[in-house]
């Protein structure tokens, strides 16, 4: 099993494998690498948990899941195709049908019920895995099965009520961490910093990665950020610059345009796909022992901005989030500095017993 370039042909990349029944070698030709690469995790899946779907071609098993009562395993991997994920998509999607595959991959998806799936929640809960990490899979489970009453597999099944994504609250870097961290860190990972910390673009392929130069407008003073795909009603955002920062971000365009280079974050001219090493390295030369993530320089922007008194509105907008929602959720955590403020706002009481006047109080008054 496994992918080769065949040059000077229209479908040029062909995915091979040996049919695991009859230990014959058979093929599908593609016209792109992706494209390959995509049917061949199909194919690993289909060794794993289905080898009976080896029996005959694809066609007559589509035709013959028509006629038949179909498995949840076989309309998993009609949705698959139908779906078309990209090739980190589908990994995804496999790893969190894992699982639920292997409990009742094999049961006829008209035969599932509410039982079975309550079961299945009970012990996926049982599992050392976060709770919104089996939140996530269940949602992937619901919404198959979902795709199978739509096309008439079978019908509605009450499904169980998805347990709380119980997130993990990250104290975001200071100040302090952030400028001990640029000091010492590689020339990309600084700009993540101020891109992170400024602007609070997430830090990874989502968007902060794909950035270029065409989304920088320097005479406006803005980042046109393209969304995570996580707010479909804002696919794209713009997040000012600050003054302060617009000499950093022009030196930073001329030695990029000098060197031909449209990629904000860049190593030696190249795109960056991940920063967990150097990143890693930074904290260990900056001498900070305590976990802080690249996504948590988001945190920072968030915290910094409600803690200088920004409305929640504002913060979730500049940061991407469909609803403030999210930011009372995860980003919002209250500094010492507030904390403290919050309490000397209160007003003074007028009329305090005698009895409970403080000592120390007294004596000064005396004094």
């Amino acid at each position: 099993m496994a992918i080769r370039e065949r040059k000077g042909r229209a479908s040029p990349w062909q995915c091979y494998w040996n049919n695991p029944l009859t230990g014959k070698r058979e093929c599908a030709n593609f016209a792109t690498q992706q494209e390959a690469e995509k049917h061949d995790s199909l194919i690993k899946h289909r060794i794993k948990f289905d080898r009976e779907s080896f029996r005959q071609g694809e066609g007559e098993e589509e035709e013959e899941q028509q006629a038949q009562d179909l498995t949840l395993e076989a309309c998993y991997l009609a949705y698959l195709k139908e779906k078309n994920f990209t090739k980190g998509s589908l990994a995804w999607q496999i790893g969190a049908m894992r699982y639920p595959l292997q409990k009742i991959g094999l049961l006829s998806v008209a035969k599932i019920t509410r039982k079975h799936l309550e079961q299945l929640k009970a012990e996926m809960l049982a599992m050392p895995v976060k709770s919104a990490t089996i939140r996530g899979r269940l949602s992937v489970l619901r919404t198959v099965l979902r795709w199978c009453v739509e096309r008439g597999f079978c019908d509605p099944v009450r499904f169980p009520k998805l347990p709380p994504a119980q997130y993990e609250k990250f104290v975001p870097p200071t100040p302090a961490e952030l400028a001990a961290i640029m000091e010492c860190a590689a020339p990309h990972i600084v700009r993540t910093v101020i891109l992170g910390a400024q602007c609070g673009v997430r830090v990874g392929p989502s968007e902060l990665f794909v950035l270029t130069w065409d989304d920088v407008d320097l005479a406006r003073k803005v980042v046109h950020v393209h969304g995570a795909k996580k707010n479909h009603s804002a696919p794209w955002r713009e997040v000012p610059i600050r003054e302060g920062l617009l000499p950093l971000f022009r030196q930073w365009w001329q030695e990029d345009a000098a060197d031909g280079v449209p990629y904000l974050i860049h190593h030696n001219g190249k795109p960056v796909g991940s920063i967990k090493t150097a990143w890693a390295q930074a904290l260990r030369r900056a001498g900070i022992t305590r976990r802080i993530r690249p996504y948590d320089l988001r945190h920072f922007f968030a915290t910094e901005l409600i803690a200088g008194g920004v409305d929640i509105g504002t913060v979730a907008k500049l940061m991407g989030h469909s609803s403030p929602a999210m930011i009372l959720m995860h980003y919002q955590y209250v500094m010492d500095g507030q904390k403290r403020a919050a309490v000397e706002a209160l007003p003074e009481l007028a009329h305090v017993p005698k009895s409970m006047c403080p000592k120390e109080k007294a004596l000064t008054e005396r004094q």
